[in-house]
């Protein structure tokens, strides 16, 4: 059941002040008496004015509480909203943004989805088809079409929002080339805040929500420098109207920061400010609006761990000297090319050896390239020059090759992957998939002078850091593959509390990360936490219906039933009305 005016349900409130002048009210009655002489002298009785005393059961009172009630829903204008699912395929499609936890619709949008959809499941008849499609950061098929009702009910009652902004315009496409057919039908359950819904034959959507203003909290991370470490902070106003925000950050519940945003329409503000020590810090932002998902915010300040490095290799004296003092927590050195042996270190640099095909891990390899990474080296070629690098990647942040000299190198063919650094053919290149993310070196350090030049140092701090530092810049609606490292299973603590079993796949665990917040991936080996941002700093956009509001209104208009209840509410006060006008008028003022 939906509402036309949901403000009309505060007429409910009569019904306590029906029952306070039920209680306040004198009760007198009519009785023979002989005489009045004994009543002339005593004190008005004031039992009849007692508020206190017990209510009495009553048919009056009774159907003027029901008569109330009644008038107060037929207000509301309330309507039952049906689908019609038809003879073909069906396609629900779910908006899994954050702004469907808005919670101007009870319990929230996503709830009121579930619910309708639930519905829509009941009504298939024996045998028809019907897939469920979440419209997160990219579209998610749960169930294919199928006419198992239990497979589908299990799945949507655990389908979630997601910190996202959802695209459900991808997301109805996909749902599209699910169900084909002529007769097929797609429904969609949105807010429609940052995109209508796409104008496509079968399709019929359901705008939820009402309210607009929404403050929140878009970016938390903590930054480092020269000068120390400083916290920043970006708060954004997505409603109408001029917003004081109070902010409060604490350090495992110490207080670090205080202040108050004043936000106008559409404003976004920063907050900069110094941080020491180690510990959580927690952003509250103190704004009451329909949605309290983006109120808080958390990060970690401890620094990133430094990754532990291994040299497989023959002696290298300027790539062992340089190690001693990298950025790194602890170096060794072996010739052992068993992958077996790499356990335990983050970083493993293979160093002129030849090996097979390598696990999923991180790697930088000098002169050599593994055969299972795509870089397909074919030959050698003789004097290449740095003609260009990309000075933007931050693995090569402050590196000049200007001036090296380079004897000979593997002539590479990537067929993925990013080049860092090319001559006549790519010198310097980057791989990061299938739980492998690695950096090739196309030649020896002792084939080139790249060790006699400020470069090289410059160049693996800032390659041992991109390697080690993986979890920098994780975002929700993103998969973030963590090498197992020999490791069957595992369990992930979600932001939320939730604790889930990840098992290791081809050496590596694939996490899923719907939600913002600090993740704990919990292995034998220990814990690692690690933090993840909002997926889009549009997703606290809770306005429904953005620039196709009308549109997307229009199609539910168009395609989704109604039956209006509004008029058996009326018959309902109606009734209850004559029935207590005729009890009263009968009894003429006895009470039941």
């Amino acid at each position: 059941m939906i509402f036309g005016v949901p403000a009309a349900l505060w007429a409910l409130a009569a019904i306590p002040v029906l029952v306070a002048l039920y209680l306040l009210r004198v009760r007198r009655r009519e009785r023979v008496v002989s005489s009045v002489l004994l009543w002339t002298r005593s004190a008005p009785s004031w039992t009849a004015f007692r508020p206190s005393r017990r209510i009495e059961r009553s048919l009056l009172l009774l159907l003027q509480i029901v008569a109330a009630a009644g008038l107060a829903l037929a207000l509301a204008q309330p309507s039952l909203l049906g689908w019609a699912a038809g003879g073909g395929d069906v396609v629900l499609v779910l908006d899994a943004s954050m702004s469907m936890r808005a919670r101007d619709v009870a319990p929230t949008r996503f709830e009121r989805a579930r619910a309708e959809a639930r519905d829509v499941l009941a009504r298939l008849a024996p045998g028809q088809h019907a897939a469920l499609v979440l419209a997160a950061s990219h579209p998610v098929v749960l169930v294919p079409p199928t006419d198992d009702r239990g497979l589908l009910r299990a799945a949507l009652a655990a389908a979630e929002p997601w910190d996202v902004a959802g695209d459900v315009r991808d997301a109805v496409t996909l749902a599209a080339q699910l169900a084909p057919g002529q007769h097929r039908r797609i429904l969609v359950w949105t807010d429609a805040a940052r995109a209508p819904v796409p104008v496509l034959p079968g399709v019929t959507a359901r705008v939820l929500g009402s309210a607009s203003d929404n403050t929140g909290i878009v970016a938390f991370r903590v930054l480092r420098g020269a000068q120390g470490a400083s916290a920043l902070l970006r708060v954004t106003n997505f409603g109408g109207r001029p917003v004081a925000a109070p902010l409060r950050v604490t350090r495992d519940g110490t207080p670090v920061y205080t202040t108050t945003l004043a936000l106008h329409p559409g404003e976004t503000r920063t907050a900069v400010f110094p941080v020491s020590g180690a510990g959580i810090l927690r952003a509250q932002l103190d704004v009451r609006d329909a949605l309290p998902d983006d109120k808080a915010a958390e990060t970690p300040l401890d620094s990133a761990a430094l990754p532990s490095v291994l040299l497989v290799g023959p002696d290298d004296p300027p790539l062992e000297r340089l190690l001693r003092v990298a950025p790194v927590a602890h170096a060794a050195a072996t010739r052992e090319t068993d992958p077996g042996a790499w356990r335990g270190y983050d970083v493993v640099i293979l160093d002129r050896v030849q090996t097979g095909a390598v696990p999923p891990g991180r790697y930088l390899a000098i002169g050599t390239v593994p055969p299972n990474l795509p870089a397909n080296p074919s030959g050698v070629i003789a004097a290449p020059n740095f003609a260009t690098w990309d000075r933007q990647d931050p693995i090569l942040r402050f590196v000049d090759f200007n001036g090296v000299q380079v004897r000979q190198a593997l002539r590479l063919a990537p067929d993925s992957g990013r080049v860092l650094a090319a001559g006549p053919s790519p010198l310097l290149w980057a791989y990061d998939a299938g739980g492998v993310r690695a950096i090739v070196l196309a030649f020896a350090l002792s084939d080139s002078d790249l060790p006699r030049h400020v470069a090289f140092p410059v160049l693996l701090a800032n390659a041992l850091g991109w390697l080690g530092g993986d979890a920098a810049a994780l975002r929700a609606g993103q998969t973030f593959e963590v090498p197992a490292a020999g490791a069957g299973d595992a369990v992930l603590l979600r932001p939320d509390g939730q604790r889930v079993r990840v098992r290791a796949r081809d050496g590596v665990f694939s996490l899923a990360l719907p939600r913002a917040g600090i993740y704990r991936l919990e292995t034998p080996d220990g814990e690692r936490p690690f933090s993840v941002a909002l997926g889009s700093e549009r997703a606290g956009i809770i306005a429904p219906g953005g620039a196709g509001r009308a549109e997307s209104n229009a199609a539910v208009t168009r395609s989704a039933s109604r039956l209006a209840m509004w008029p058996w509410f009326v018959l309902l006060v109606a009734s209850a009305a004559l029935g207590e006008w005729a009890l009263a008028t009968r009894r003429q003022g006895g009470d039941a």
